[in-house]
């Protein structure tokens, strides 16, 4: 599946031609390595010599996507990658089996996990200010989202979308997306449990 979606400029706000993908392969993830994580990198570097606050830098930034290799010949596993100009712009990876609702009225009902979600460095405005540039584009995470919608839909869960937010991500998932909150999840290191009803999520097609 190769097929448009929109995304915004940040340098000129407007929306541009993006493309998501789901033949994800190493490749991709060995790009990851190779373009992002230098840049996570520097920005942490100057924060350091700039005495700045660390709490911006993400804590995904460790991730080696390459790792996955092996969960991309599992089918309860999807990929998913969105390119503009044929650079990676974001990846993300779904489960469709291994976790289950926790919000009350819905508790054990099946839904799509979203196992990692991570946009290119560029895309994160926090951490190319810390760099003194203007990050480049908006809505690549929420893109990434809502094709996991979508994928609960096709499914047969309605919607249901679960996940692990990392401390980072949390205004994102709960502002942006309007997830709610279900409470730190101590098997996870406590990470906050996030979580759309099927009214959310349709809500969030909708927007």
């Amino acid at each position: 599946m190769r097929i448009p979606v929109g995304i915004i400029d940040v340098s000129t706000g407007e929306p541009v031609q993006a493309e998501l993908f789901d033949d994800v392969t190493i490749e991709d993830f060995l790009e990851t390595q190779r373009d992002w994580r230098p840049v996570v990198l520097e920005a942490a570097q100057q924060l350091t010599r700039a005495g700045g606050r660390q709490a911006i830098v993400p804590r995904h930034f460790h991730w080696d996507w390459t790792r996955k290799e092996g969960d991309l010949r599992m089918l309860v596993n999807r990929f998913y990658g969105i390119r503009r100009e044929d650079i990676l712009q974001g990846l993300a990876k779904f489960m469709t089996a291994g976790q289950v609702c926790r919000l009350s009225g819905q508790a054990g009902k099946p839904l799509v996990y979203v196992d990692y979600l991570e946009v290119a460095p560029w895309n994160i405005k926090p951490l190319m200010g810390a760099l003194g540039k203007p990050h480049r584009f908006a809505g690549v995470g929420t893109r990434l989202i809502e094709i996991a919608v979508r994928l609960s839909v096709e499914e047969g869960f309605k919607g249901r979308l679960g996940l692990h937010s990392l401390p980072t991500s949390e205004p994102f998932y709960i502002n942006t997306c309007a997830m709610t909150p279900v409470g730190p999840d101590a098997t996870k290191q406590n990470l906050l449990w996030c979580e759309f009803t099927p009214g959310q999520a349709d809500g969030f097609l909708r927007r």
